[in-house]
């Protein structure tokens, strides 16, 4: 197995570095309940009786649906998956998004400060999952299947070598405008 690239290497810490600040949001949710209530509920005349939307639930099973996603792809990803690299930056924008929007909701100052270090955080996971090096690295394990000429049996003496040299050969007649028919 070959060294990944430093590029993989920083996305992938900092999208396990995603998944705990995550988690830690989630606890904070779940401690600072009453807080959050105050800031995000809409304020409620005396004889009303609207209830208080309860969000904690929402966003505890929110965290577990992203957090086993970005679990089982991050592995994917460094293991040189394009489409897990491509869902993983997908997630990274929606929590950039979602970050964005909250911070914009006027929550409380600690709320604040993390959303915008989660925030941070995502865009420079963005950067390293969309550098060039992670994009090389994906392709070119992707582009085989992730295994090696040993690993797929194709060796110098390989036999399926002299038909696709034959299809090559019709291929290129058929760019010329002739055909293999035409041979001697």
């Amino acid at each position: 197995m070959q060294k990944r690239p430093a590029a993989v290497e920083l996305a992938t810490w900092l999208l396990w570095t995603l998944v705990v600040a995550g988690l830690v949001m989630s606890v904070l949710v779940v401690v600072f309940r009453d807080d959050l209530a105050d800031a995000w509920s809409p304020a409620s005349s005396d004889g009303s009786t609207v209830r208080p939307l309860e969000f904690v639930p929402v966003i505890l099973v929110l965290y577990v649906v992203v957090a086993v996603l970005a679990v089982t792809l991050i592995p994917l990803m460094r293991h040189g998956h394009n489409w897990a690299r491509h869902s993983l930056a997908s997630i990274v924008v929606g929590i950039l998004f979602v970050t964005v929007a909250t911070v914009r909701t006027s929550p409380p100052t600690l709320f604040r400060w993390l959303i915008i270090v989660a925030a941070v955080l995502s865009a420079v996971s963005l950067v390293f999952l969309w550098h060039p090096q992670s994009r090389r690295h994906c392709l070119e394990e992707d582009g085989d299947g992730g295994r090696s000429e040993e690993e797929d049996g194709a060796g110098a003496g390989d036999s399926g070598d002299a038909g696709d040299a034959a299809d090559a050969g019709d291929a290129g007649d058929a760019v010329r405008g002739g055909s293999a028919a035409r041979r001697p």
